[in-house]
């Protein structure tokens, strides 16, 4: 099973105690999907077919955030 995440943040300083931080985190990155087995019932209409995602597979998932300190 292969994943590619990401991640980054940049942070901004406008006085000795004011910052602003931004941030962005990307979770399967790639969307790459995590197939189930292939039908394995002789004479199906789908036999040797993968039909279904396997348990655990996530979409996509983004986040992004905003800090000001002060």
């Amino acid at each position: 099973m292969h994943n590619a995440d990401l991640s980054f943040s940049k942070e901004f300083t406008f006085h000795e105690t004011m910052k602003l931080q931004v941030r962005g985190e990307f979770f399967n990155l790639t969307n790459t999907p995590r197939f189930g087995y292939p039908d394995l019932a002789v004479g199906s209409d789908t036999f040797g077919q993968l039909t279904t995602i396997a348990a655990g597979s996530t979409p996509r998932r983004t986040q992004i955030g905003v800090r000001f300190q002060f």
